[in-house]
């Protein structure tokens, strides 16, 4: 027997799920697979573009009834027959809105109503997401990365939300999947130079709006087929997009293609078989999933395994490279010359153990700041503060510390070089690899 597919799809606001995934959700429901939109918000904070309508702009409740209508139209251009908004009829998310902050991408708008969706608790979302989770039971799970897209801090949110909400469900999800368009994908889409953006009369981006992918792309779905559905979808949501051909545009005017291919990273779960990948990402988003294994699973079965995401380093991550760089070089520079002479025959030799120590405790401390916080950048710094506090113990006019770093041997020579080399070799070396899980 058959198992026929189910799948999630987690969107922010109206128009989110077409835009990003309205080609995989139409391959998806031709196959014969059922594919539920849960979507978080009703768009109360979004832009008008139709003159006509412009006075939806700022009428939160009348611009959330006009969407409703607009998803509702755009759902059955896609062939999907369950749609849900977050909360049901016990709660409601608002839009929390946005602006663009100067590296052209979103940022939290600077005021939100009480019943937005940032403003509520991350576990909250989520438990109202696992609900729908546990009712309906998916296959595979698809929403955000956790830059968002562009980074609207809707979408954020409910990258985080899903994310948790997979842990909190007691159904398992088989597979969970994020929307991850790679760079050259993203440049390709907006180029102005594309046959046909001329006549479409839309503006040329000025940088991409779109930010690079957080985790290794891994499937690229064929959309070119329900290419036309999707492009339905787009004129359904005529208060946030304009479409021209195979061209649409946001209210702020700058045209982009409707792309043949949507892309994903996996979050979690059954990982693309090695196979799949030889010629390059996968081309469906259930490759290598194995339906009848998900749905076999029994109840209270362990959470599936997650990939920890990788995040800039913050303010500590700093702060403890620099204490850690401080410690190394003081330990450094009163270990490095130490050296023990042995003699073969009437030929000594001199054995630069305490140099060879010294390399070593720097190489840990790098490595250490390179592997926990997944970043060249702490280590860098870390590199630099002991190459610069070891110059300084070495200068006799400076701070008393000659006897400690003799700048004319070739052991303190090798003591200042070394740790910038070793810092300039980890760069090289990925730490992201898919074992990083919780």
């Amino acid at each position: 027997m058959t198992t026929t597919p189910r799948v999630l799809l987690v969107h922010a606001h109206p128009d989110d799920e077409t835009i990003t995934t309205g080609g995989t959700i139409a391959a998806l429901v031709s196959e014969g697979a059922e594919v539920m939109v849960l979507t978080a918000t009703r768009g109360e904070g979004g832009e008008v573009i139709p003159a006509e309508l412009k006075h939806l702009e700022g009428d939160r409740a009348g611009l959330a009834e006009v969407r409703e209508q607009e998803i509702a139209e755009a759902m059955r251009a896609l062939g999907v027959r369950l749609h849900t908004f977050l909360g049901g009829s016990t709660r409601v998310f608002e839009d929390s809105g946005m602006e663009w902050g100067p590296d052209g991408h979103a940022r939290p708008a600077s005021e939100m109503s009480e019943d937005a969706l940032c403003a509520a608790d991350v576990t909250t979302v989520a438990r109202h997401i696992a609900a729908v989770i546990d009712a309906f039971c998916p296959h595979a799970v698809i929403t955000y990365a956790a830059n968002g897209g562009y980074g609207h801090p809707d979408h954020v949110r409910v990258h985080e939300a899903t994310t948790a909400a997979i842990d909190l469900a007691e159904w398992r999800v088989g597979r969970l999947l994020f929307v991850d368009t790679p760079t050259d994908v993203a440049r390709r889409i907006f180029d102005p130079a594309q046959d046909g953006f001329a006549a479409t009369g839309f503006a040329a981006a000025d940088s991409i709006p779109a930010k690079p992918p957080v985790g290794q792309i891994v499937i690229g779905q064929d959309v070119s087929s329900v290419l036309p559905a999707k492009r339905t979808a787009l004129q359904a949501h005529r208060t946030q997009v304009s479409v021209s051909d195979r061209f649409f545009a946001l209210s702020n005017g700058v045209g982009q293609a409707i792309g043949d291919h949507e892309y994903f990273s996996i979050g979690a779960g059954a990982e693309i078989p090695a196979e799949a990948l030889r010629e390059g990402p996968a081309p469906h988003v259930l490759t290598g999933l194995d339906l009848a294994a998900v749905d076999a699973q029994e109840q209270g079965a362990a959470p599936m395994r997650r990939r920890r995401e990788p995040r800039r380093p913050g303010v500590f991550a700093y702060l403890h490279a620099a204490v850690l760089a401080v410690i190394i070089a003081l330990l450094g520079a009163m270990q490095h010359l130490n050296a023990t002479v042995v003699n073969l025959g009437d030929t000594p030799l001199i054995l630069p153990w305490g140099l060879v120590l010294s390399l070593l405790l720097a190489a840990a401390g790098l490595w250490h700041l390179k592997t926990m916080y997944r970043s060249s950048a702490p280590m860098l710094l870390a590199a630099v503060v002991i190459a610069v506090l070891s110059y300084i113990l070495g200068q006799p006019s400076w701070l008393p510390g000659a006897d400690m770093i003799v700048t004319g041997m070739l052991r303190s020579v090798v003591w200042l070089l070394g740790p910038m080399l070793l810092a300039a070799v980890f760069s090289f070396i990925s730490v992201r690899g898919p074992s990083r899980t919780r």
